[in-house]
């Protein structure tokens, strides 16, 4: 058995500066209608239902974040995504709770696509 490959847990503005890459691969972990009401521009929804065809469909080596309600449920999901060999792999602490509130302080134009 192989050893497990570490993902990294980090902050909203280092997640902040990671949005800025073209190549990041953003997966937001909540349920389809949080994700329909509000979400970090450039998100995709990943669940059961499509967690295969994701891993299936991204190269191991491109970058992923990993992103909840506030941090747990992304930190699993960025441990399956390390396990299956993904290299660059990271959970947003405090997750889209966390994003919304950096985002409401700072006017930050990345913070959601139809928040209400």
């Amino acid at each position: 058995m192989r050893p497990r490959t570490p993902f990294r847990r980090i902050g909203v503005a280092e997640a902040a500066l990671l949005l800025e890459r073209g190549d990041l691969l953003l997966l937001d972990a909540r349920d389809a209608g949080s994700f329909e009401t509000s979400h970090i521009d450039g998100a995709r929804p990943v669940s059961s239902a499509n967690l295969a065809a994701v891993i299936n469909a991204t190269a191991k080596t491109r970058p992923i974040l990993i992103y909840c309600y506030h941090g747990n449920a992304s930190q699993e999901l960025a441990q399956i995504f390390s396990d299956f060999g993904f290299t660059d792999v990271y959970s947003l602490d405090g997750g889209y709770q966390a994003w919304r509130a950096r985002a409401a302080g700072s006017g930050d134009p990345l913070s959601s696509a139809s928040a209400p």
